[in-house]
């Protein structure tokens, strides 16, 4: 009497390994950050930018289904979520008062970290948990400070305190115009200004003559202090095509409005009817 032995069970029936279960993870987490991020925590819903979660979601199904190519598939997808996020990630990563923001950017890059560790690991033939655990934490503070360093989003608020920032005028970025467009600082003013950013998308507050080009992006409020001689200066939105489509406008300081002192600059619209200050 002979037996047969049992047919093998298919490649992907069998239990993922913790490489594999590590990277899974860490894309869904991944694709679950790149929805809040465009979904939730911006000014306003962007379903276009939010889309880019399918990326790590595919990744997802083919680490479990063991494509040969997953490895590289994950690591693509990791590169192109961050990549669309280094602005908003380091902005948040140098801003830890704000909790939810900073927690939420510490989790995307800890995904990134799962994902790219893992994925290393296998394509070095090197998938012990030992390494694989080392290389995520390594992948993960590389990201971090990468974004850190690549794009710096930390503010110079100069000699201002904490009760004159309080007080500067606010300047709304909105899809795509500045408002007011025409900004004023007076002679004893100092040259500063708070910008907010309400739209689904990242804008930007640059001066091409003065080598300022300062991102804010989606739901997010930024003190700008300016250090220029007075002068007439055309400023504009460095993102994408906004200038073009008409985000731009001028700065203006007249007299010694370099030097900060108590008070506020000053804001002024093209139509002076559309000037307006926040107090916060």
């Amino acid at each position: 009497m002979t037996t047969t032995a049992p047919a093998p069970a298919p490649v992907s029936a069998r239990p993922l390994t913790l490489p594999d279960r590590l990277a899974a993870a860490g894309l869904l987490t991944l694709a679950l950050c790149e929805l809040l991020a465009h979904l939730a925590l911006g000014g306003r819903p962007n379903p276009g930018m939010a889309t880019l979660a399918v990326l790590p979601l595919t990744a997802a199904v083919l680490i479990r289904r063991r494509v040969r190519w997953a490895p590289l598939a994950s690591l693509l997808a990791v590169v192109a979520v961050i990549a669309t996020r280094t602005v908003g990630l380091s902005f948040d990563l140098t801003r830890p008062g704000d909790v939810l923001y900073f927690a939420a950017a510490l989790l995307e890059l800890a995904a990134a970290g799962a994902v790219t560790g893992p994925m290393a690991a296998t394509l070095l033939k090197r998938r012990t948990p030992a390494v694989t655990g080392a290389l995520a934490l390594a992948a993960a503070l590389a990201l971090s400070a990468g974004v850190v360093l690549t794009s710096p989003q930390s503010d110079d608020n100069g000699s201002l305190t904490t009760e004159q920032i309080a007080t500067l005028p606010t300047v709304d970025m909105v899809n795509y115009r500045f408002e007011p467009s025409i900004l004023r600082a007076a002679p004893g003013q100092p040259v500063a200004f708070t910008f907010t950013n309400d739209t689904d998308d990242a804008h930007a507050f640059a001066v091409d003559k003065l080598g300022i080009d300062i991102g804010v992006p989606s739901g997010r409020t930024r003190t700008v202090v300016v250090q220029a001689p007075p002068g007439r200066y055309a400023m504009h939105c460095s993102v994408g095509s906004h200038s073009a489509d008409g985000m731009k406008g001028q700065l203006v300081i007249t007299g010694d409005g370099n030097n900060p002192a108590p008070g506020a600059s000053g804001t002024e619209a093209a139509n002076p009817s559309d000037a307006h200050h926040h107090n916060g």
